[in-house]
């Protein structure tokens, strides 16, 4: 990242699913493809088949795998749009993952949208053990193993790799996650998709449910700029930041692989690095921006009049 010099503003790829719908584009403003109920909208990704191309300044078009050096980013950020109900799946932990040849996973969901009484499926209800699982998925009753609360905007859930989980149905989530794409599916409401019930029984957290919601902590707020810690794990760190005027903060710069990845809540205005003469982005709703690595410090000028609330993330 040495060679990057200005905010990158990332060209977002978008995949169908058969629970997707078309809520960014009356929420973002995005231009989705005729006829596709959008699922997922990847923001940030660096994967084997693919990485996102650069949307703006003297790079833009180029692929972020030409520029990050030999190691792959090792965050992915996403939006999902839940018209229906997704499956009940699970995700490996690293132990799991090395014996299934798999990606080990852990991600946390932060609630952009919400219908009324909308709701997460987050772990297993205290004392049910794989034998009730099996028998909960021929029968077809896995609600019944499932722990679950309604959330509202504005609510962080984090899942651990091994929690057995879904979205339900009428949310808008921003999602951040180690960078892998490994899902087993225990059920998934009668859609004819495949099932990988061994894989996700052996991945499984059989401990119970855990946390509902991560409560907010606040960092700093100094009148015109609050930054809110919202979830701190060893594999991402997610923050919410609202600026009321024009702010300058600090990112956590320990090597050229530090990345940060923002993504816009609301509020236009741009971001630069703290330096004369540096270049900045500018950005609205719904953009994602990856900050350079060679700056530490970087100014965030609110259009005037808005006021700008974005997410940030990053590994620590």
């Amino acid at each position: 990242m040495s060679t990057i010099s200005y905010p990158l503003k990332l060209r977002p790829r978008y995949l169908p699913k058969p629970w997707g719908g078309r809520r960014l584009e009356a929420i973002f403003g995005r231009e989705l493809p005729p006829g596709l109920l959008v699922g997922e909208s990847w923001e940030l990704y660096d994967r084997p088949d693919g990485a996102c191309v650069i949307d703006n300044g003297p790079l833009r078009g180029r692929s972020l795998a030409e520029l990050r050096g030999p190691c792959p980013i090792p965050l992915l950020t996403k939006l999902l749009d839940a018209r229906s109900t997704l499956s009940v799946q699970v995700h490996p932990d690293e132990e799991a993952a090395l014996e299934l040849s798999s990606e080990a996973k852990s991600e946390a969901w932060y609630v952009i949208e919400a219908a009324p009484e909308a709701k997460v499926f987050k772990g297993l209800h205290d004392g049910v053990r794989p034998p009730d699982l099996l028998r909960a998925i021929e029968a077809g009753r896995v609600e019944d193993c499932l722990h679950s609360f309604t959330v509202c905007v504005g609510d962080v859930v984090f899942l651990p790799a091994g929690t057995v989980h879904a979205l339900g149905a009428g949310l808008v989530l921003f999602e951040v996650q180690q960078n892998a794409d490994t899902t087993y599916r225990l059920y998934d409401w009668g859609r004819d998709r495949p099932l990988q019930v061994r894989e996700a029984i052996r991945c499984a957290d059989f401990t119970g449910p855990g946390l509902d919601i991560v409560g907010p902590s606040a960092v700093t707020d100094d009148g015109r700029h609050r930054r809110t810690l919202r979830v701190s794990s060893p594999w991402f760190v997610l923050e919410e930041h609202e600026a009321l005027g024009l702010v300058t903060f600090e990112t956590e710069r320990r090597n050229q692989e530090t990345w940060h990845v923002l993504f816009v809540l609301g509020g236009e205005g741009e971001i630069r690095p703290f330096r004369r003469g540096a270049e900045g982005a500018w950005f609205a709703p719904g953009d994602s921006i990856l900050l350079p690595s060679e700056h530490g410090e970087f100014e965030i000028a609110p259009r005037p009049g808005q006021t700008v609330r974005l997410l940030s993330a990053w590994v620590p």
